[in-house]
């Protein structure tokens, strides 16, 4: 088990560039490519630095916001899966998305782009 600490409830790091490795396994990365009304959403935790994905430290879920609204839950387990995920949606320009991911030991982590 890791003795890195939990950072807060919700964890946001906003300047990747001076953030530490555990902060930066953490933080997911989040991209959208836009055609037409769609947009491809893609996340994934430990583009930065990789994550393990192991029995005793992963990532359980991803959740998925436009503006304040949840539009997509990705339930992970050990081992099986990376925690790389990606959704078509139907977005205006100019939405705030929002990644959520829940690391079963360090908490909540989450990063934000505009559409």
């Amino acid at each position: 088990m890791s003795d890195a600490p939990i950072l807060g409830e919700l964890n946001h790091v906003t300047d990747l560039d001076g953030a530490s490795d555990f902060e930066r396994k953490h933080t997911p990365y989040l991209s959208a490519e836009r055609d037409g009304e769609k947009v491809r959403v893609s996340v994934k935790v430990g583009h930065y630095v990789s994550h393990p994905n192991q029995p005793d430290h992963f990532i359980q879920w991803i959740d998925l916001y436009a503006g304040d609204a949840a539009i997509a839950r990705f339930d992970l387990t050990p081992v099986a899966v990376d925690p790389d995920v990606s959704i078509v949606v139907a977005l205006d320009a100019g939405t705030t998305l929002r990644a959520v991911e829940h690391c079963n030991l360090h908490g909540l982590w989450v990063a934000e782009i505009e559409v």
